[in-house]
Parts: structure tokens; C-alpha cells; sequence
């Protein structure tokens, strides 16, 4: 018994050496324990808040320059428009002046035609008294020339009924001179004024030509380089670019809520400000066929914006308000300026749909006006923006909103 336990014991410890055995090559393969990692040194902290300190002031003036350009683009936008506007203001300077030489030019044919008649009668009137006088010896000439005294009284009542006749045509005469005189020296200035209307549309046409070409630049360069700067911001802050658009835009429509907030303001802070000055009447109620101003200014929308477009394709601002109450049977003049005077003031606080409402680089001068959109809702109008652009609706409350607009008649 004593024996078979021994067995029984060396046996066990038999497995339990052969285990450790087997376990051996395991733990001779087994790796060693990892070294504690180093912390980073100082020179690499400082490379690292460097790094970022560089991308961050890289996304800064890539902001910046984005706003900038916009800034810039906007301005081009501005000159453009006032140019277009200057030239529709010498438009339809050009075509009053011309139509005033139109009728002095009559007036002075009509006056010259009467004078050419007081001068025939005239002449009729001294061949007769010459005929009546028996010749050129005058009143001598009569005498003897009498065949009795009663030949010699009918002759003399006869050349003063002439003589009164004659003078009577020579004032005429006189008249016609002086009025044909007059209408002559009205007819050249009017003819001056014309030509010197055409001088100024003829470089109004040229400045704004330039400048819808500087603007048509602007806008080309403008969206390619926003692309660029759009990439590399994406790159910078390791998104992508369809993102980085989004966040672009969400951006930009909140400066457009802080533009629009300033605006209204702006506005309300002018009307406060002219309670001293004489009250702006209220005009009545909106004209008749500002329905149909506002339902045609909205067919147009996504049309595009040309300076000078009248349409039925392409419009410039005034262009399309001229548009839209021509289809409501008023007429307007191409010229947001002359526009501005074509009807009733309106408050801001009291604007109807069809309502004009306007924008200048001065609001305290109404001669910078230089864009009108029509208004369409509370707050809401319908304009034709600037080049690149196409009609569209927008909010009225911008920078240069004018604090009355206009009632169309």
C-alpha cells in the first residue's frame, strides 16, 4: 500500500514537471515588458502649438480674404449700378430734350411761315397804294392826276383806307418778326440742350459699359478664387469641400440677418429722426392694378439682370418696374431716380404691394438713388439685383434704403 502511493506520488509530480517543461518555451517567447512612453519634449510642444497657430492664422486671413472679395464684389455691384442708372437718367433726358427741339423747331417753321405771310401782304398792301397813287410822285401825283374833285376825293379816302391798312400790316409785320425772332433763338437752344443731352447719354452709355464690364470681371474672378480659398479651407480643417460650401453659406446668410437687422434699424431711426420735418401724407389706397404689377413682376423671376433690359428676357431694376405697372396701364420712366417721382410718398411703415421701394449711396440725397425694387409682401420685394444675378425676391431692408418709398400713379 505504502508502496503504490509512492508510485502514485512520483507520478503526479512527473506531470507537474512535464507541465512546466512545456510551458517553458512559451514564456522564453513571451515579450518583454514595454519601456514607459516618453512624454513629448518641449521643442516638439512648441512645433505642435506652432503648426496650429499657423493653420488657425491661415483659416483667419482665408476667411478674410472671402469677405473681402465679397466686399469687394458688392462695391462693383454698386458702381455698376449707379452707372447704369446715370445713363438711364440721360436717357430719358436725351429723349425730353429732343422731344422740346421736336416742338421749338415747329414752333419757330410756324412763326417763320407767318412772318413770310405779314411780309407777302405787306407787299400787296404797297404795290396797291403805289397803283392808287398813280405812280411813285406821291400825293402830288394824285392831285393833278384827278379828274374832278370828286375823282380827287375818292381817290384820297381810298389811300387812307390803305394807308391804315398798310399800317395795321406793318405791325403785323413787326409782330411776326420779333415772334419768328424769338422762336428761332428757342428752337437753336433747344437744339443746344439736345446736343448736349446726347453728349451726356453718349458718355453715361460708355461709363456704364465699363462698368458692367468691371463687374462681369469681378463676378468671374470672384467665384473662381472662392473656389480656391473654399478648397483650401477644407484642406485646413479636414473636411471637404462640399462642407465647407455649406458652412460658407450658413455664414453668409447670418451676415445677411446682422445686414438686413442693421438696416431696418437704420430705417426706423431715419423715420424717427424726421418727425420735425413736415409730415409725408399717407398716400390712398394702392393704386388700382398693383395686383397685376406684383403677379407680372413675379412671372420674371429667374430671368437675368442687363443693364438697360427692358425686357421681355432680361432686365435691369428699373426696367422691370417700368415692366410691371406698364402691365398694370402706368407708365414709367426708365430711371429708378425719375421713378422715385412718379407717384405718392409712402412711410416704410405703410408700403402695400406694388409699392416701389428705393436705395441710394446717400440716403439724405435722393439724386445717389440708384436701384428700386417693387414690393410684393410685408417686407418683401421683387428686384432685378445686379449683374450675375437673375430677378429674384429679396428683403427690402438693406444698406441705402431710402425711408419712403412710392405709390405709382
Amino acid at each position: 500500500m505504502a508502496e503504490g502511493g509512492a508510485v502514485a506520488g512520483g507520478a503526479a509530480r512527473r506531470t507537474v514537471l512535464l507541465a512546466v517543461a512545456g510551458a517553458l518555451p512559451l514564456l522564453a517567447a513571451a515579450p518583454a515588458a514595454a519601456a514607459p512612453v516618453q512624454p513629448p519634449g518641449q521643442d516638439e510642444v512648441d512645433a505642435a502649438r506652432a503648426a496650429a497657430a499657423g493653420t488657425a492664422q491661415r483659416v483667419a486671413a482665408l476667411q478674410a480674404e472671402l469677405t473681402r472679395q465679397q466686399a469687394d464684389l458688392d462695391a462693383a455691384h454698386v458702381r455698376l449700378s449707379v452707372a447704369a442708372e446715370d445713363f438711364a437718367q440721360a436717357r430719358e433726358l436725351l429723349q425730353q430734350r429732343a422731344a422740346e427741339a421736336s416742338l421749338a423747331a415747329g414752333a419757330a417753321g410756324t412763326a417763320r411761315a407767318e412772318l413770310d405771310g405779314a411780309r407777302l401782304a405787306l407787299g400787296r398792301l404797297a404795290s396797291r397804294s403805289y397803283r392808287a397813287a398813280g405812280g411813285d410822285l406821291g400825293p402830288l401825283a394824285s392831285v393833278l392826276g384827278a379828274g374832278s374833285a370828286q375823282d380827287l376825293l375818292d381817290r384820297s379816302a381810298t389811300l387812307g383806307r390803305l394807308t391804315e391798312h398798310r399800317d395795321e400790316a406793318v405791325e403785323r409785320a413787326d409782330r411776326a418778326q420779333r415772334t419768328a425772332e424769338a422762336a428761332r433763338a428757342e428752337a437753336e437752344t433747344a437744339a443746344a440742350a439736345q446736343q448736349r443731352a446726347t453728349d451726356a447719354a453718349a458718355a453715361a452709355r460708355t461709363a456704364a459699359e465699363a462698368a458692367a464690364a468691371a463687374a462681369d470681371a469681378a463676378v468671374t474672378a470672384t467665384r473662381t478664387r472662392t473656389e480656391e480659398l473654399i478648397a483650401e479651407l477644407a484642406r485646413l480643417q479636414r473636411t471637404t469641400v462640399e462642407l465647407e460650401r455649406e458652412r460658407q453659406a450658413g455664414l453668409a446668410a447670418e451676415e445677411q440677418g446682422r445686414r438686413e437687422a442693421a438696416a431696418r434699424q437704420a430705417a426706423e431711426a431715419a423715420a424717427g429722426s424726421s418727425t420735425g420735418a413736415p409730415p409725408v401724407p399717407v398716400a390712398a389706397g394702392p393704386t388700382p392694378g398693383a395686383d397685376t404689377a406684383v403677379a407680372w413682376a413675379l412671372d420674371q423671376l429667374g430671368k437675368p439682370y442687363r443693364w438697360g433690359g427692358e425686357g421681355p428676357d432680361a432686365f435691369d431694376c428699373s426696367g422691370l418696374t417700368l415692366c410691371a405697372w406698364e402691365a398694370a396701364g402706368v407708365r414709367l420712366p426708365h430711371s429708378s431716380r425719375l421713378q422715385r417721382s412718379s407717384g405718392a410718398p409712402v412711410p416704410l411703415a405703410d408700403l402695400a404691394a406694388g409699392d416701389l421701394v428705393f436705395y441710394a449711396t446717400d440716403t439724405s440725397d435722393p439724386a445717389t438713388v440708384h436701384h428700386v425694387g417693387v414690393v410684393v409682401s410685408p417686407g418683401r420685394m421683387v428686384e432685378a439685383p445686379h449683374t450675375g444675378a437673375v430677378v429674384r425676391t429679396a428683403s427690402i431692408y438693406r444698406s441705402g434704403l431710402l425711408p419712403h418709398g412710392t405709390r405709382p400713379r
